[in-house]
């Protein structure tokens, strides 16, 4: 498909608000004053932007996971899914989070990252497992239940969800990432 003409010379007040809103919102996350071009592409169903927005804050701004812990299963679910866009758009956050380079390139090889502890080690399969359809293991899900409670481990699925939402509308879009932002290592 070819990529969707921007919709902002066609929008209304409240749609021009609603971007400005929401691109304030996350301008100290993404290091950047423009909102994302994901989201720019779903404003042609406002109603679509509006929710996926209002979850993506909420998971990322208001949610029960620790900052490292969140970004360290963002990073994980685009590497493994392959979406530049998604990983692109979260370096920046991961470092912010306390993620060291070394962790952020290691999330992107097939292996769990050894720098990790344990339940950072315990996301990483948590994503694995989600990403291969598959239950996440007894095992795993006791870590992260002990760690961040029930809650944590259902917004942690639920990052899985959106972090797919986002990256199967870049890829239906032809959307890349902005300029400037980092490229998703290879192994």
């Amino acid at each position: 498909m070819a990529p969707l003409p921007d919709p902002r010379p066609h929008a209304d007040p409240a749609t021009l608000a609603e971007i400005q809103r929401m691109a304030a919102v996350r301008s100290d996350a993404d290091g950047r004053a423009e909102l994302g071009s994901v989201y720019i592409a779903m404003f042609h169903n406002p109603a679509v932007a509006r929710h996926v927005g209002a979850l993506g804050e909420s998971l990322r701004f208001a949610g029960t996971l620790p900052d490292h812990l969140r970004e360290t299963a963002i990073l994980r679910f685009a590497a493994r899914s392959g979406f530049e866009y998604e990983w692109a758009h979260h370096v920046r956050a991961a470092m912010l989070a306390g993620l060291s380079e070394e962790v952020i390139a290691a999330l992107a090889a097939p292996s769990v990252p050894p720098e990790l502890d344990p339940v950072g080690s315990a996301v990483v399969l948590a994503v694995d497992h989600v990403v291969d359809h598959q239950e996440i293991p007894d095992t795993v899900q006791r870590v992260l239940t002990d760690a961040v409670g029930a809650s944590g481990v259902v917004e942690l699925v639920a990052l899985c969800g959106l972090d797919a939402l986002m990256g199967y509308m870049t890829i239906s879009f032809a959307i890349a990432p902005e300029s400037g932002l980092p490229a998703l290592p290879r192994s």
